[in-house]
């Protein structure tokens, strides 16, 4: 019999089995499915280069961290040292980080966009092409023209103008700066930063008009960097990334050459900090290459330990479902052993009765396996949805390529071994020709065996189940721990509303006034207890600074170092922030008056230690003025960057003494929140029509948004665990269902002889606690190791912690017990009559 003989037998086959050829279906489908969606996560993460030319010769140039944010930054003329050393050999490029603007194009409303700063020669450089139009030239970063050139990125062009080739020329304004669409980026190419994608780039030049900021830091206050005037010609002051295309031959040379030329801001570097040691550090520094041919950015930091993790629950499911199929084989395959023991007989090989077998799961596999293409794309893009929280959906490539197709293909092939092969090598390795016997005795030399496999295979189950299941116990633990953390203010009752002056055409000198106009009349706001405005926006503000003490310069700079906040009078009060010592800011702080300010708890114990600071006299510069503001009061600590993060060192200053752009407006409410957005918008709005105002939320909000790692570990092991109990009862009823009907004969033999019903359910249900004893035991040992693995990622709870995986055993006994009661109230009602005569 051919193979296309073999396929009308095996549909019949499958169609007397319906149940068998779903569930194998259904398991390799969510299975590999689910797999698929880790791994295009885990691959688009960790592993895709950037679709640049040539991306393994793209590096990113690491020299000094910078003093206060430590981060890789280099000021403008240290990149024009940078490329001018290799122009020839190994061109170098520049990118500031990306920021918020909003966009007016002609003719259109305005949107708000993310906007990147970048070298002339940035696209060039990476060797791609544009979709529309022209990339930057050299002669667009000359100072003082009219209009600024953009290029769009083609999803936002895609998204925003329709694909419109008619764009490239428009005419716009951004942060009241008029520019020109000049060109269209490639499809695909969203940045060199893996997980971010600004909607347009403009040239490095632009940050020049005063309009346009990003992410920076500087040597601080007293070393000559004005942070309000443009970057561009100052030393002192670190804004951009820097990478180079370099070859292989002449890294060496390059950077040499890199080093030498960065001699005097590595000089002046080392002449800004205090301690002897890192100052001979900082000179001894080389510059290094890191490879960028995946891209920049912390996003395989941030996420590569959580996808790993659940890259093996995922591996996981699929194993607990590849065991169950591998156990309802076993009992399938040994109900139809007198159909294969006749075929035997009849002149079979071994290796055609095998053939038959794997055909019929063979067509199953298909199927599962396109349908796990569907789940897997479909999955991919709801979890890179989670993952993303509230914010802008992370731009990660999830193309299905030929690396998920060779990843779900070897899936395929391990699960057609392990449910397939396997089984069905097991029944035909004896001569089945020579058993042509009654059914007793055709199934005795099988059916301890088979039943020792099946029992042992639901252990497992149960084993890996339980890990699965205490796994999504210790991540939903720590979800609930992180959310209910004190964060040291009244996060409950706090509505933010985000405002944006630092984009728009606001004099720092008028915003006092504006300040206290809004507050005045958001306090007249039936349901608003207080209101009051901060420079940062909380979570997530970390302006880091370091402050002088007076009297004291033997403090270490490590200790100076701290977060700093410019808020408005009663700023405490209305985040619910507790005064230890002194006051809160009030109306006596004013521009005129003694410039004030706060400790927190921590920075206050950091600087003084336990004397009191109130009285203390501090400031940003080395005396003469380290005594510029007075401390006046300690706050208690709040955790004002994330909720696992201890709180900062933080020091708090009058915004009305010392005028800044405020970033919220936070407003202390009673009752539902929601229903005062409209209200606080419209009354806002008439202080100031113009008033940038970019979003309302509730605090509490905010700080779960930051959770989202957390939320997508909870939310992910908690599926697969819920999937691999699914399996497990399937895998109980099916085998004992199926030992029921095996041992008819034995069980009517028990009643004959006096056996009760309540006997019969005891058979059965010793057996079901046997296995579940058997996989509980291993599977709390497999948790054990799992939950030291992952500590890192947990919070508020051990590696083993009691209640949530006592739930966890208690849920999984709970339905194996269940799923046993159908086969045993059939095995309990049972004729012994009929039972004997069925031999």
């Amino acid at each position: 019999m051919t193979l296309s003989q073999d396929l009308p037998y095996v549909v019949r086959q499958l169609r007397r089995a319906p149940g068998f050829a779903l569930t194998v279906v259904l398991t390799l489908a969510l299975g590999i499915g689910a797999n698929l969606a880790i791994f295009q996560l885990l691959h688009g993460a960790l592993f895709t280069r950037l679709p640049v030319a040539q991306p393994s010769q793209l590096y990113s140039l690491h020299a000094v961290k910078s003093p206060f944010d430590g981060q890789w930054f280099f000021s403008y003329p240290a990149y024009q040292h940078l490329r001018q050393a290799t122009v020839d050999v190994a061109p170098v490029i520049a990118r500031s980080g990306i920021s918020e603007g909003v966009l007016r194009p002609s003719g259109r409303s305005p949107e708000r966009v993310s906007i990147q700063m970048v070298s002339d020669n940035f696209f060039d450089v990476l060797g791609i092409s544009p979709a529309s139009g022209r990339f930057f030239f050299r002669r667009d970063e000359e100072l003082g023209q009219y209009e600024q050139p953009v290029v769009l990125r083609y999803g936002f062009w895609k998204q925003s103008f329709g694909a419109g080739a008619s764009v490239v020329g428009k005419q716009a304004v951004l942060n009241g700066v008029p520019v020109v669409i000049v060109g269209i980026a490639p499809d695909r190419f969203s940045g060199v930063v893996a997980g971010e994608a600004p909607d347009l780039w403009l040239p490095i030049e632009a940050q020049a008009t005063g309009r346009f900021h990003s992410w920076f830091d500087s040597l601080g206050p007293g070393s000559g960097a004005d942070i309000r005037a443009p970057y561009m010609n100052q030393a002192s002051v670190f804004w951009l990334w820097v990478l180079a295309r370099v070859p292989d031959a002449a890294q060496s040379s390059s950077i040499a050459h890199w080093t030498e030329v960065l001699e005097p801001d590595l000089t002046l570097l080392a002449n800004a900090s205090r301690d002897h040691r890192e100052q001979e550090q900082i000179l001894r520094s080389r510059v290094e290459l890191i490879s960028a041919a995946s891209g920049e950015g912390t996003l395989r930091e941030d996420y590569s330990e959580s996808l790993i993790i659940l890259m093996v629950m995922a591996g996981l499911v699929l194993l607990v479902g590849c065991v169950n199929l591998a156990n309802l084989q076993l009992a399938r395959l040994l109900s139809r052993q007198r159909e294969l023991t006749v075929r035997a007989s009849l002149g079979a090989s071994r290796w055609r009765l095998l053939r038959q077998l794997l055909v019929e799961d063979l067509l199953l596999a298909v199927i599962g396996a396109v349908l796990a293409l569907v789940i897997g794309r479909a999955a991919s893009s709801l979890l890179v949805q989670w993952a993303s929280g509230s914010g802008p959906t992370i731009p990660l490539d999830l193309h299905v390529g030929w690396e998920a197709f060779a990843f779900g293909g070897a899936l395929l092939l391990v699960a057609l071994t392990g449910f397939s092969l396997l089984p069905a090598w097991q029944i035909t390795r004896n001569n089945l020709a020579d058993n042509m016997k009654s059914r007793a005795n055709l199934s005795s030399s099988h059916s301890r065996t088979a039943r020792k496999w099946s029992s042992l295979l639901l252990a497992g189950q149960v084993s890996f189940s339980l890990l699965l299941l205490g796994m999504a116990a210790l991540f939903a633990d720590t979800l609930v721990n992180l959310s209910q953390i004190n964060a040291g203010l009244d996060r409950e009752h706090l509505i933010s509303i985000h405002l944006d002056f630092t984009n728009a055409a606001y004099n720092e000198d008028y915003l006092p006034a504006l300040y206290g106009r809004m507050i005045a009349r958001l306090k007249e706001l039936p349901g608003v207890k207080d209101a009051v405005v901060q420079m940062c926006a909380i979570p997530g503000c970390i302006w880091n600074t370091a402050i002088h003490v007076s009297g004291h310069p033997e403090i270490s700079e490590k200790l100076m170092h701290g977060e700093e906040n410019r808020v408005g009078a009663g700023y405490f009060h209305t985040l619910g922030i507790p005064i230890l010592q002194g006051r809160d800011f009030d109306e006596r702080d004013l521009p005129t008056s003694q410039a004030v300010a706060i400790l927190n708890h921590s920075f206050a114990r950091k600087l003084f230690g336990n004397e009191s600071p109130i009285g203390h006299r501090i400031g940003y510069e080395t005396a003469p003025h380290d005594a510029d503001y007075l401390v006046v009061g300690e706050a208690g600590d709040a955790r004002v960057d994330d909720l696992r993060s201890l709180p900062p060192p933080v020091a708090y200053f009058s915004i009305d003494q010392r005028p800044s752009p405020a970033g919220t407006v936070e407003v202390r409410a009673s009752g539902h929140l929601g229903v005062l957005y409209s209200p606080i918008r419209q009354t806002l709005l008439s202080v100031d029509p113009h008033l940038p105002i970019t979003d309302i939320v509730p605090l509490n909000a905010e700080y779960e948004d930051g959770l989202f790692k957390e939320t997508l570990l909870a939310r992910l092991t908690a599926a697969f665990g819920l999937l691999a109990l699914a399996l497990a009862a399937l895998g109980f009823y099916g085998l004992l269902s199926f030992n029921v009907t095996r041992r008819t004969s034995e069980i009517g033999i028990r009643i004959a002889i006096g056996a009760t019903r309540g006997d019969i359910y005891t058979l059965v249900l010793r057996q079901t606690m046997g296995i579940l004893i058997a996989g509980i035991v291993p599977g709390l040992v497999f948790t054990e190791v799992m939950g030291f693995v992952v500590r890192n990622l947990l919070f508020g709870t051990g590696t083993l912690n009691f209640w949530p995986l006592l739930l966890a055993i208690c849920v999984l006994v709970t339905v194996g017990v269940l799923t046993a009661l159908r086969p045993a109230h059939r095995a309990a009602l049972i004729d012994p009559v009929k039972a004997l005569r069925a031999d």
